[in-house]
């Protein structure tokens, strides 16, 4: 057993030791310009490292901190961002990041990069939030990696096939992050090529942002429109003053906007996308890092509408092929069923005139016999080739019928029961939307007789208001693996069908067991429900 002296000394030396830990974490942390914090989210203290306190202009701890007293030190124009960031943190829990801009004593403004994360109990529930800040006022290089990080998020959003305006949102709000003084916008050329629309802009005044929508570009069109117009950049430093501005300067000036650089955004081809802006509430020069930011944006932004383009364009031939492979087999399925079928109709009658002439012959009559019973069997096979092609219900009854008719169908040939569900009171949808829905219908009821292995489905067809809605599930083994599931052409099928009328078709596991395919949508505007 240790002795009093010998805990003395091992105290003694713990304390040193810890000091000296002290000692070395400020000098890493004046080194590299990092201060930390740490949030007690029960009693609300805030205690910072002695950098911190220096990276905010004040002598280390010289001051209690509160939430209350660091939002004091906020720019008053991030000030909001920052208290929906910190409130958005604590309900989320998980790690975080932000820049952020502070006044100090002096006067002085610099940014911060903070990033931190929230800990938690053992029962899940935040305790307290820790963080770094870092001084990147005057740092190129992590101007640059915040800008790359906020391109790949747009990006990123791109890729996995986010709407445009919301890819243009992305690098909207990266714009504003990294300059937080400044409104972004980014605006869109419409179809003739000489009018600019309004893209996103969630900062600027929504009035000023419906007046210059539909605005012609022109040599004197303000900084957007002239942007546009020459492919230029048009750097404006005081719309007061500025000739180009002279046919908005008073819209401007009614929603004190005082200055505005704007890029074109190009296409590969050099024709314009549109426009990527900032604007300021006080006459500004053009900072280079902003310059190169909002560059950068414009680029960025070019490859998103020019691969929205091309989606579009892709959307519209897939909607073609598939118009077109509808009315073949329509056609097709009616040559069948009216020809072909009236030529065996027409063959058995003939057979019948021949059983009749020749009625003493007994061999004849067993050959016309075994005839007019593969004649019953061809029109049998006529009839259900036809009905598979385009079934006659859904274009003379319409959709819930032929869900209707489908699944009695179903339950005949596989044995398999079919609880349906349907509330579309007769109502008579678009052609092209009903057979989008049957189709989907009959894809589903495809994989569940091929892979679900299933005893019972349930049907819902019904509307959601103005969206017309189906359900199917069933009691089956349920999803393959993700990596298999990825590679379905029948599941790709129904998701495009779906997104061709602008919906949504989901297939995800069921519980317990099973699978449920939801399809979700929309009605045009002329069939409201």
């Amino acid at each position: 057993m240790a002795s009093g002296t010998e805990l003395g000394r091992d105290s003694v030396a713990n304390a040193a030791g810890t000091m000296r830990l002290a000692r070395l974490l400020d000098a890493a942390q004046q080194i590299t310009h990092i201060g930390s914090w740490e949030w007690d989210l029960a009693t609300g203290v805030v205690t910072w490292s002695d950098e911190l306190y220096r990276i905010y202009g004040l002598a280390p701890r010289s001051c209690a901190i509160t939430l209350g007293e660091f939002l004091t030190r906020v720019h008053p124009d991030d000030r909001e961002r920052v208290q929906r960031e910190v409130a958005a943190v604590v309900a989320r829990g998980g790690p975080f990041g932000y820049v952020e801009r502070i006044i100090r004593p002096d006067g002085l403004v610099r940014k911060l990069d903070t990033l931190g994360e929230v800990l938690v109990d053992a029962r899940g529930r935040p305790v307290s939030v820790i963080g770094t800040c870092r001084d990147i006022t005057d740092d190129p290089r992590e101007f640059a990696r915040l800008v790359q990080t906020g391109e790949q998020r747009a990006l990123e959003k791109l890729a996995t096939g986010a709407p445009l305006p919301d890819v243009l949102a992305e690098l909207v709000q990266l714009v504003e992050e990294m300059a937080p003084e400044a409104m972004a916008s980014i605006l869109l050329m419409d179809d003739t090529g000489t009018r600019i629309q309004h893209g996103t802009a969630p900062s600027l005044p929504d009035a000023y942002n419906r007046a210059i929508h539909g605005a012609t570009i022109g040599a004197q069109a303000g900084s957007c429109g002239t942007a546009a117009f020459r492919r230029k950049p048009v750097c404006v430093t005081d719309i007061e003053t500025d000739p180009l501005w002279e046919p908005y300067r008073d819209l401007a000036r009614a929603h004190g906007l005082r200055a505005c650089w704007s890029f074109p955004i190009l296409a590969t081809d050099g024709h314009v996308l549109g426009t990527a802006a900032v604007y300021y509430r006080q006459p500004r020069t053009a900072d280079p890092m902003v310059v190169e930011l909002v560059s950068r944006v414009a680029h960025v932004a070019a490859i998103a509408i020019e691969r929205r383009k091309i989606d579009e364009l892709t959307l519209a031939l897939s909607e073609r092929t598939e118009a077109i492979r509808e009315d073949e087999r329509t056609s097709i399925a009616r040559e069948l069923h009216d020809q072909l079928g009236q030529a065996l109709t027409a063959l058995k009658l003939d057979m019948s005139w021949l059983a009749r002439r020749l009625a003493h012959d007994v061999a004849v009559m067993d050959k016309l016999e075994g005839m007019k019973q593969a004649a019953d069997g061809i029109i049998r096979s006529v009839e259900r080739i036809s009905v598979g092609l385009r079934p006659g219900i859904l274009d003379l009854l319409g959709l819930e019928a032929a869900i209707k008719w489908q699944s009695h169908e179903f339950t005949a040939q596989t044995g398999i029961t079919c609880d349906l569900r349907s509330h579309l009171n007769d109502f008579k949808l678009d052609k092209d939307l009903a057979t989008a829905v049957f189709r989907i219908f009959q894809e589903a009821l495809t994989n569940i007789t091929r892979h679900a292995n299933a005893s019972r489905i349930t049907v819902d067809l019904r509307f959601e208001r103005s969206v017309v809605v189906l359900e199917v599930a069933d009691d089956g083994v349920g999803l393959p693996p993700s990596r298999s599931r990825g590679r379905s052409l029948g599941l790709l099928g129904m998701g495009e069908r779906a997104r061709r009328l602008g919906g949504q078709c989901v297939v995800s596991p069921r519980e317990p067991t099973g699978t449920l395919v939801s399809l979700r949508v929309p009605l045009s505007r002329d069939q409201g429900y």
